[in-house]
Order: structure tokens, then sequence, then C-alpha cells
């Protein structure tokens, strides 16, 4: 049992070393931001109304070394019926008109190929302003899809925050937890699956696991399953839907390769803390999960 003991502190600490370094950073940009678009658009002094955190790290995914942040600004629904009106491309228009308004401040800001709005920074990170609109029902959130001729598209991403914040809290946080270690893993052998597609596998994989309420003693065993589930993929699958939104998620490549190699490492792995060899166990960890797994 001493060996369970131990690895039970090594995952303790692995996701420790995971977390993201830099949180007072981007939320001092975020709310920068936030700010000057709040005195625009809605005439009120605040630093964090109308301002939400997408992607990994408004689902709390995200790890260390994370530089692409995305954020969605509610904007008043009397500009969404202005822009409605607007013959042409009234999507790009709106997307040049939030620019323009944060420009004075941030003249590196820039509308991208992919009709995205960019924030960069000199230190690497970038900041996605995606500019919406509560729909009267308040149901989903309507943003401008800028290209071609440009349309209003329609997507849930708060409903998708507060179904994972529901999953992880019923798994005793094992969900974020899986999630983060499995981006560590994406990071380390670049591995083409995108974020929200392991957090959807995640909460997937966690409905079905056995030890879904067990403790850091069985995180060897669960990061395992979870390599051999995700191995286990079919190919033919091409696609998943987001619980909360139903949001469709694309497969860009094949990972289940890459997950069976890792799953077959990690077996060796968990064999070797059997035996008592922490040491040849840790150079395993680390060929997995890299350099953030402690020695």
């Amino acid at each position: 049992m001493g060996s369970h003991v131990d690895l039970a502190d090594k995952f303790r600490i692995f996701i420790n070393n995971l977390r993201i370094d830099n949180p007072e950073v981007i939320n001092g940009r975020c709310r920068e931001i936030c700010q000057i678009l709040n005195q625009r658009y809605w005439d009120l002094k605040s630093d964090t109304r109308n301002l939400h955190y997408l992607g990994s790290y408004g689902r709390e995914t995200a790890i260390k070394g994370l530089t692409n942040i995305n954020v969605l600004f509610v904007l008043p629904y009397q500009v969404y019926e202005k822009y409605e009106k607007n013959p042409g491309n009234a999507q790009e228009a709106l997307l040049n008109e939030v620019k323009e308004v944060l420009s004075d401040t941030y003249p590196d800001i820039f509308i991208n190929e992919e009709k995205y709005l960019l924030l960069p920074f000199k230190d690497g990170m970038n900041i996605e302003i995606i500019p919406g609109f509560m729909s009267p029902r308040k149901n989903h959130i309507i943003y401008p899809d800028a290209r071609d001729e440009g349309q209003w598209l329609t997507f849930n991403p708060l409903r998708e925050i507060e179904v994972i914040n529901e999953y992880n809290y019923n798994y005793g946080g094992k969900v974020r937890h899986l999630a983060r270690m499995t981006r560590a893993w994406k990071m380390t052998h670049q591995v083409p699956i995108p974020g929200m597609l392991i957090d959807t596998l995640v909460m997937i994989f966690m409905d079905e696991w056995e030890g879904n309420q067990s403790s850091f003693s069985y995180y060897g065993i669960m990061v395992m399953d979870f390599m051999e589930y995700l191995a286990g993929v079919k190919n033919e699958q091409l696609h998943w839907y987001a619980k909360g939104s139903n949001r469709k998620i694309e497969r860009q490549e094949d990972f289940g390769a890459p997950a069976n190699v890792a799953y077959k490492k990690i077996k060796q792995a968990m064999d070797l803390e059997e035996q008592g060899d922490s040491y040849n166990a840790n150079k395993i960890w680390k060929e997995i999960f890299g350099r953030s797994f402690p020695d």
C-alpha cells in the first residue's frame, strides 16, 4: 500500500504544478478591456459586468503555458438590432466597431484572416474578444461570424460551463483534474485533439468509470483507464456534441494511436510503482506527461 500513498502524493503535486501561474495577469488584462467596453456601450464603470471567460480558461480546465484566452463581452441588444438592418457584412462592421473602441488603448488589436478579433501581447498571450448579445429568451448568445458574406450564429457557452461545474462537483474535482492531465499529455506529444473535445470525453468517461468516487490514490488507474478509453474511440466517429449546449465538436485527426501508446506506458509505470521502483516509474510518467510531473 505504501507505493499507492506515494503515487497519490505524486499526482497531488502534478495537479498543483499544472495550475495556471499567471491568473492575475490574464484577469487584469481582460478587466481592462471590459472596463473600456462597459464605459462605451453600457455607460458603466465596471471591469467585470458583461464579461465572461470562455474556452478552457472559462471552464477551468486550462493548464500552465496557456497563451490563447477567449472572452465574451455582452453588448446591448439594441446594437444587434442596429447591425441586423445593415446591408452587407454587418458582422465584420460590428467587429471593426469594437476594434476601433479598443484601438486607442490597444493599437495592436486586429481582425485576423479567420475573422477573429484578436489582441496580442508582447509576452505571447492572445486574447480573442467575442462581442455577443443575449437572446431575448436568454437561452443562448448571438455572435458574429464575419467570414464570407457574414452571418449571425448562436451558442451557449455559459451553459457548458455550468454543466462542467456540476460534473466536477459530483465527481469530487476529478473532471477538471483529468482534463488538465490530459492537456499535459496533449501538449507534450502534440496530440491533435481539441480542448473542448477533451473536456467532453472526460465527462462521458467519468459517467461510466467505476472509480468515479475514488480518491487521489486511484489517479494512476484513472489516467490509465481514460487513455484506454480514448484509444478505443472508433475512427469512424467524426464528431461529438458538447454537454449543456449540444454544440458540434469535430474530430481533427486520429488521437487513438497516441492514446494507446500512453496507455501501455502508464501500465508500465504502474507496474514499476507496484514493485517499489519509483525512480524508473517517474521517468515513464515524465515521458507521458512532460516536465510538470514531479521527480
